[in-house]
Protein backbone atom coordinates (compact mmCIF):
# COMPACT_ATOMS: atom_id res chain seq x y z
CA UNK A 1 0.00 0.00 0.00
CA UNK A 2 1.35 3.34 -1.00
CA UNK A 3 1.97 5.99 1.62
CA UNK A 4 -0.20 8.97 0.64
CA UNK A 5 0.62 12.43 2.02
CA UNK A 6 -1.81 13.67 4.65
CA UNK A 7 -4.56 15.91 3.34
CA UNK A 8 -3.84 19.63 3.68
CA UNK A 9 -5.18 21.25 6.81
CA UNK A 10 -8.48 22.97 6.16
CA UNK A 11 -8.32 26.72 6.74
CA UNK A 12 -11.23 27.87 8.87
CA UNK A 13 -13.71 30.33 7.46
CA UNK A 14 -13.36 33.81 9.03
CA UNK A 15 -16.78 33.41 10.65
CA UNK A 16 -15.66 30.13 12.24
CA UNK A 17 -12.60 31.64 13.89
CA UNK A 18 -12.60 32.20 17.61
CA UNK A 19 -12.60 35.86 18.64
CA UNK A 20 -9.26 37.20 19.74
CA UNK A 21 -8.95 37.95 23.42
CA UNK A 22 -7.42 41.46 23.30
CA UNK A 23 -6.33 41.19 26.92
CA UNK A 24 -4.35 38.01 26.11
CA UNK A 25 -3.03 39.38 22.82
CA UNK A 26 -1.90 42.62 24.46
CA UNK A 27 -1.54 42.20 28.23
CA UNK A 28 -0.76 45.90 28.68
CA UNK A 29 -4.04 47.00 27.13
CA UNK A 30 -7.12 47.59 29.30
CA UNK A 31 -10.69 48.48 28.47
CA UNK A 32 -11.91 51.81 29.88
CA UNK A 33 -15.55 52.89 29.78
CA UNK A 34 -16.15 56.67 29.84
CA UNK A 35 -19.78 57.87 29.83
CA UNK A 36 -20.45 59.96 26.71
CA UNK A 37 -23.49 62.19 26.11
CA UNK A 38 -25.04 62.87 22.72
CA UNK A 39 -24.24 66.50 21.73
CA UNK A 40 -27.85 67.62 21.33
CA UNK A 41 -27.25 71.10 22.77
CA UNK A 42 -24.35 71.64 20.36
CA UNK A 43 -26.55 70.69 17.42
CA UNK A 44 -29.25 73.06 18.68
CA UNK A 45 -26.78 75.94 18.97
CA UNK A 46 -25.43 75.25 15.50
CA UNK A 47 -28.93 75.24 14.06
CA UNK A 48 -29.91 78.43 15.90
CA UNK A 49 -26.85 80.36 14.69
CA UNK A 50 -27.31 79.18 11.10
CA UNK A 51 -31.07 79.85 11.02
CA UNK A 52 -30.64 83.39 12.38
CA UNK A 53 -28.00 84.13 9.74
CA UNK A 54 -30.02 82.63 6.88
CA UNK A 55 -33.15 84.55 7.91
CA UNK A 56 -31.06 87.72 7.92
CA UNK A 57 -29.85 86.96 4.39
CA UNK A 58 -33.39 86.40 3.14
CA UNK A 59 -34.80 89.49 4.89
CA UNK A 60 -32.15 92.24 4.79
CA UNK A 61 -34.23 94.74 6.75
CA UNK A 62 -34.67 92.24 9.57
CA UNK A 63 -30.95 91.47 9.49
CA UNK A 64 -30.15 95.15 9.98
CA UNK A 65 -32.64 95.37 12.84
CA UNK A 66 -31.13 92.31 14.51
CA UNK A 67 -27.61 93.73 14.28
CA UNK A 68 -28.61 97.18 15.50
CA UNK A 69 -30.82 95.79 18.24
CA UNK A 70 -28.64 92.89 19.40
CA UNK A 71 -24.98 93.78 18.83
CA UNK A 72 -22.79 94.34 21.86
CA UNK A 73 -21.75 97.96 22.50
CA UNK A 74 -20.34 99.79 25.50
CA UNK A 75 -22.65 102.82 25.39
CA UNK A 76 -25.82 100.88 24.70
CA UNK A 77 -25.10 98.32 27.43
CA UNK A 78 -23.65 100.44 30.22
CA UNK A 79 -25.30 103.82 29.66
CA UNK A 80 -28.61 102.77 28.10
CA UNK A 81 -29.02 99.65 30.22
CA UNK A 82 -29.55 97.27 27.28
CA UNK A 83 -27.98 94.34 29.11
CA UNK A 84 -29.61 91.68 26.95
CA UNK A 85 -27.06 92.59 24.26
CA UNK A 86 -24.41 90.72 26.29
CA UNK A 87 -26.34 87.56 25.43
CA UNK A 88 -27.95 88.31 22.07
CA UNK A 89 -24.64 89.27 20.42
CA UNK A 90 -23.51 85.63 20.83
CA UNK A 91 -26.01 84.53 18.14
CA UNK A 92 -25.33 87.20 15.51
CA UNK A 93 -22.60 87.21 12.88
CA UNK A 94 -21.15 89.81 10.57
CA UNK A 95 -20.78 87.68 7.45
CA UNK A 96 -20.63 84.18 6.01
CA UNK A 97 -16.92 83.66 6.75
CA UNK A 98 -17.42 84.84 10.32
CA UNK A 99 -20.30 82.40 10.74
CA UNK A 100 -18.42 79.52 9.10
CA UNK A 101 -15.38 79.70 11.39
CA UNK A 102 -17.51 79.95 14.50
CA UNK A 103 -19.91 77.11 13.69
CA UNK A 104 -17.03 74.92 12.50
CA UNK A 105 -15.13 75.46 15.75
CA UNK A 106 -18.34 74.95 17.75
CA UNK A 107 -18.99 71.66 15.95
CA UNK A 108 -15.44 70.34 16.45
CA UNK A 109 -14.94 71.40 20.07
CA UNK A 110 -18.57 71.47 21.20
CA UNK A 111 -19.43 67.88 20.28
CA UNK A 112 -16.37 66.67 22.17
CA UNK A 113 -16.92 68.81 25.27
CA UNK A 114 -20.65 68.15 25.53
CA UNK A 115 -19.97 64.44 25.15
CA UNK A 116 -17.54 64.47 28.08
CA UNK A 117 -19.16 67.15 30.25
CA UNK A 118 -22.85 66.45 29.73
CA UNK A 119 -25.61 68.80 28.58
CA UNK A 120 -25.95 71.02 31.65
CA UNK A 121 -22.24 71.59 32.27
CA UNK A 122 -21.69 72.29 28.60
CA UNK A 123 -24.54 74.82 28.45
CA UNK A 124 -23.38 76.63 31.59
CA UNK A 125 -19.80 76.97 30.33
CA UNK A 126 -20.96 78.05 26.86
CA UNK A 127 -23.43 80.69 28.06
CA UNK A 128 -21.53 82.06 31.08
CA UNK A 129 -18.23 81.97 29.19
CA UNK A 130 -19.83 83.80 26.27
CA UNK A 131 -21.35 86.43 28.56
CA UNK A 132 -17.94 86.89 30.21
CA UNK A 133 -16.46 87.56 26.79
CA UNK A 134 -19.23 90.05 26.01
CA UNK A 135 -18.65 91.82 29.34
CA UNK A 136 -14.91 92.22 28.77
CA UNK A 137 -15.65 93.43 25.26
CA UNK A 138 -17.90 96.14 26.69
CA UNK A 139 -15.38 97.12 29.37
CA UNK A 140 -12.24 97.39 27.26
CA UNK A 141 -13.28 98.09 23.66
CA UNK A 142 -13.88 101.60 22.42
CA UNK A 143 -17.42 103.03 22.82
CA UNK A 144 -17.88 103.02 19.04
CA UNK A 145 -17.28 99.26 18.72
CA UNK A 146 -20.18 97.00 17.74
CA UNK A 147 -19.37 93.38 18.47
CA UNK A 148 -21.17 90.20 17.39
CA UNK A 149 -20.34 86.53 17.18
CA UNK A 150 -20.18 83.26 19.11
CA UNK A 151 -16.39 83.29 19.35
CA UNK A 152 -16.32 84.28 23.04
CA UNK A 153 -18.43 81.23 23.92
CA UNK A 154 -16.34 79.04 21.59
CA UNK A 155 -13.15 80.20 23.32
CA UNK A 156 -14.76 79.16 26.62
CA UNK A 157 -15.10 75.65 25.17
CA UNK A 158 -11.50 75.83 23.96
CA UNK A 159 -10.43 76.56 27.52
CA UNK A 160 -12.69 73.80 28.86
CA UNK A 161 -10.96 71.20 26.71
CA UNK A 162 -7.52 72.47 27.73
CA UNK A 163 -8.38 72.25 31.44
CA UNK A 164 -9.89 68.80 31.00
CA UNK A 165 -6.77 67.54 29.24
CA UNK A 166 -4.52 69.08 31.89
CA UNK A 167 -6.47 67.65 34.84
CA UNK A 168 -6.46 64.18 33.24
CA UNK A 169 -2.91 64.26 31.85
CA UNK A 170 -1.87 61.14 33.81
CA UNK A 171 -4.99 59.21 32.84
CA UNK A 172 -4.80 60.11 29.13
CA UNK A 173 -1.06 59.50 28.87
CA UNK A 174 1.17 60.65 26.00
CA UNK A 175 -1.73 61.04 23.56
CA UNK A 176 -3.55 63.38 25.94
CA UNK A 177 -0.43 65.44 26.56
CA UNK A 178 0.19 65.72 22.82
CA UNK A 179 -3.40 66.84 22.28
CA UNK A 180 -3.03 69.41 25.06
CA UNK A 181 0.13 70.81 23.46
CA UNK A 182 -1.48 71.06 20.02
CA UNK A 183 -4.59 72.73 21.42
CA UNK A 184 -2.48 75.20 23.39
CA UNK A 185 -0.56 76.14 20.23
CA UNK A 186 -3.83 76.60 18.33
CA UNK A 187 -5.24 78.84 21.06
CA UNK A 188 -2.02 80.87 21.08
CA UNK A 189 -2.20 81.38 17.32
CA UNK A 190 -5.79 82.59 17.60
CA UNK A 191 -4.86 85.05 20.34
CA UNK A 192 -1.89 86.27 18.29
CA UNK A 193 -4.18 86.85 15.32
CA UNK A 194 -6.46 88.91 17.54
CA UNK A 195 -3.53 90.99 18.79
CA UNK A 196 -2.37 91.62 15.22
CA UNK A 197 -5.91 92.73 14.38
CA UNK A 198 -6.03 95.17 17.31
CA UNK A 199 -2.72 96.65 16.13
CA UNK A 200 -4.09 97.13 12.62
CA UNK A 201 -1.74 94.56 11.10
CA UNK A 202 -4.54 92.53 9.48
CA UNK A 203 -7.65 93.41 7.51
CA UNK A 204 -9.88 91.45 9.93
CA UNK A 205 -11.75 93.07 12.80
CA UNK A 206 -11.41 90.66 15.72
CA UNK A 207 -12.83 91.27 19.18
CA UNK A 208 -9.79 90.09 21.11
CA UNK A 209 -11.28 91.11 24.46
CA UNK A 210 -14.28 88.92 23.74
CA UNK A 211 -11.95 85.98 23.08
CA UNK A 212 -9.92 86.64 26.23
CA UNK A 213 -13.04 86.97 28.37
CA UNK A 214 -14.54 83.76 27.02
CA UNK A 215 -11.29 81.90 27.57
CA UNK A 216 -10.96 83.16 31.16
CA UNK A 217 -14.56 82.17 31.86
CA UNK A 218 -13.97 78.69 30.45
CA UNK A 219 -10.84 78.19 32.56
CA UNK A 220 -12.49 79.25 35.83
CA UNK A 221 -15.72 77.38 35.29
CA UNK A 222 -14.14 74.15 34.09
CA UNK A 223 -11.58 74.14 36.89
CA UNK A 224 -14.37 74.09 39.47
CA UNK A 225 -17.36 72.42 37.82
CA UNK A 226 -15.76 70.25 35.13
CA UNK A 227 -15.79 66.45 35.43
CA UNK A 228 -12.90 64.85 37.30
CA UNK A 229 -12.66 61.18 36.43
CA UNK A 230 -11.50 58.49 38.84
CA UNK A 231 -10.86 55.00 37.51
CA UNK A 232 -12.38 52.00 39.25
CA UNK A 233 -12.79 48.38 38.27
CA UNK A 234 -15.88 47.48 36.27
CA UNK A 235 -18.32 45.61 38.55
CA UNK A 236 -19.45 43.21 35.81
CA UNK A 237 -16.60 42.85 33.31
CA UNK A 238 -13.31 41.37 34.40
CA UNK A 239 -10.30 43.34 33.21
CA UNK A 240 -12.41 46.38 32.33
CA UNK A 241 -12.57 49.73 34.14
CA UNK A 242 -15.09 52.53 34.61
CA UNK A 243 -14.40 56.26 34.68
CA UNK A 244 -16.39 57.70 37.58
CA UNK A 245 -16.96 61.45 37.96
CA UNK A 246 -15.95 62.47 41.49
CA UNK A 247 -16.92 66.12 40.94
CA UNK A 248 -20.68 65.90 40.26
CA UNK A 249 -22.37 69.09 39.16
CA UNK A 250 -25.01 68.76 41.87
CA UNK A 251 -22.32 69.65 44.42
CA UNK A 252 -21.05 72.65 42.46
CA UNK A 253 -24.06 74.89 41.93
CA UNK A 254 -22.75 77.29 44.56
CA UNK A 255 -19.79 77.94 42.25
CA UNK A 256 -22.19 78.83 39.45
CA UNK A 257 -24.06 81.18 41.78
CA UNK A 258 -20.84 82.89 42.91
CA UNK A 259 -19.55 83.22 39.38
CA UNK A 260 -22.85 84.71 38.15
CA UNK A 261 -22.92 87.08 41.12
CA UNK A 262 -19.36 88.22 40.31
CA UNK A 263 -20.35 88.97 36.70
CA UNK A 264 -23.37 90.90 37.91
CA UNK A 265 -21.27 92.89 40.40
CA UNK A 266 -18.76 93.85 37.70
CA UNK A 267 -21.61 94.89 35.43
CA UNK A 268 -23.24 97.04 38.14
CA UNK A 269 -19.96 98.78 39.03
CA UNK A 270 -19.15 99.41 35.34
CA UNK A 271 -22.63 100.85 34.82
CA UNK A 272 -22.30 103.21 37.77
CA UNK A 273 -18.85 104.36 36.67
CA UNK A 274 -19.92 104.95 33.05
CA UNK A 275 -22.84 107.11 34.12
Amino acid sequence: MLNEPPPPEKRPHPLERKPIDETTANPNRVMLHIPISKPYVTYGLLALNIVIFVVGLLIPNLDRQLLLGGANNQILVLREGEYLRLFSAMFLHGGLIHLFFNVYALFIVGTNIEGLFGHVRFTLIYVLGGVTGSLLSVLFNSPQTLSVGASGAVFALFAAELIYLYQHRKLLGPNGREQFKNLLILAGLNFALGIFSSLGLTSMNIDNWGHIGGFIGGVILTWYIGPILMIRQHPQREGAYLAEDINPLAQRYQVISLYSAALLAVLIVATLVSR
